[in-house]
């Protein structure tokens, strides 16, 4: 005859398996969350009329996994796309600015989504990064929650304090087209004394790529930075933001303007040491 004991043994044995990976629900849970915002703001930028239909949706999304509502805010500024994301936590905390989420485009053809094994690895990805930045600076803290292949957040210090740092690296497949929205992305809050004023410039490359560079709207918090999507002949697209200051579990504003130049950071999203594996496809 089984005793109240073995019951309450069987049950823990039972369900010991179900616990479920807080860490890792709560990862992708911001990613994803991250990732419709993105797309919601890359829309809106584009004026489509499903932009109305894709806020709602996405936001509601975005609300029911995250805790945060505004998700990450810095990653795109990409323009407005700012990504501004607002982590939730430094695990899983969102860049500043929008990046131009992967929204899959209408020609592509097929759902955008890149084949397993493709994407550029983290370690790599790392070790070109530190590479291409200025002598003397440091990365560090990556976001282990955003952390994926093809896609890094860090904090980057150039020596006079660290600040939120996303590079991507996918295919332009993924991307909803690129353009600067007129009139410009509004403010959410006030920009700190000094920084630099929004704004938005598309070039044409010698090499044929398509290039947006951003000088972001600020969130809530006086968060803003600068973003940059390559897209470039061959199919793939790198973005990086820089922020004006860190993105750990809220915006932290550490200074009035993101470190560097656009030109700087142009150079450096332009490099070709950017790249995806030999032999990259998207499948359907």
């Amino acid at each position: 005859m089984m005793t109240d004991d073995g019951l309450a043994e069987l049950f823990e044995r039972a369900t010991a398996d179900l616990d479920p990976g807080v860490p890792a629900i709560v990862g992708r849970a911001e990613r994803l969350g991250r990732r419709m915002r993105t797309r919601l703001r890359m829309w809106m930028a584009v004026g489509s009329c499903l932009a109305l239909a894709a806020l709602g949706a996405a936001g509601l999304g975005a609300a029911a996994m995250l805790a945060h509502p505004q998700g990450a805010r810095m990653a795109g500024g990409v323009a407005g796309d700012q990504a501004g994301r607002k982590p939730s936590e430094r695990g899983g905390q969102a860049s500043p600015v929008a990046s131009a989420s992967p929204t899959p485009s209408a020609s592509a053809g097929s759902s955008g989504m890149l084949a397993p094994g493709y994407q550029m690895p983290i370690g790599q990805m790392l070790r070109v990064l530190r590479k291409l930045l200025p002598a003397g600076s440091t990365v560090s803290n990556l976001n282990p929650y955003s952390a994926q292949d093809g896609m890094l957040q860090v904090d980057y210090n150039d020596g006079q304090g660290a600040v939120d740092l996303i590079v991507s690296v996918d295919p332009t497949a993924q991307y909803a087209p690129l353009n600067c929205p007129t009139p410009l992305w509004p403010n959410e809050g006030p920009r700190p004394s000094g920084a630099l004023p929004i704004s938005c410039a598309m070039r044409t490359l010698p090499d044929g790529s398509i290039e947006r560079d951003a000088v972001e709207n600020a969130d809530a918090y006086g968060f803003y930075g600068y973003s940059i999507y390559d897209q470039r002949p061959d199919g793939i697209t790198v973005f990086i933001q820089v922020a004006n200051g860190t993105n750990h579990f809220t915006p932290q504003v550490d200074r009035a303007r993101p470190p560097g130049s656009m030109a700087e950071w142009e150079a450096l999203a332009e490099n070709p040491a950017w790249h995806l594996k030999p032999g990259w496809h998207l499948v359907s």
